[in-house]
């Protein structure tokens, strides 16, 4: 399945662009997602390593199917206050 996947903050700045799109097969996890993601746009391994997926707007657990008609995001971490 091919999926776009949704950028912001340091993976935007990373990529420079707002999405980037994955090749899975059928059936994938979102840990998954995040390996294909490394080895598919490799400046994006470190940050996709301690950022956390989102579909629909909610967060994901790593063990969950992929659910290719969400919507999918890249959500690193941030700091400030």
């Amino acid at each position: 399945m091919t999926l776009q996947l949704l950028l912001f903050a340091a993976a935007r700045q990373t990529a420079g662009d707002t999405s980037v799109t994955i090749e899975l097969p059928e059936g994938a996890s979102y840990a998954d997602l995040k390996t294909a993601l490394a080895e598919q746009h490799p400046s994006l391994a470190p940050i996709a390593a301690v950022s956390r997926l989102a579909a629909g707007g909610e967060f994901v657990s790593d063990d969950s199917l992929v659910d290719a008609k969400a919507e999918l995001a890249l959500i690193p971490p941030v700091s400030g206050g």
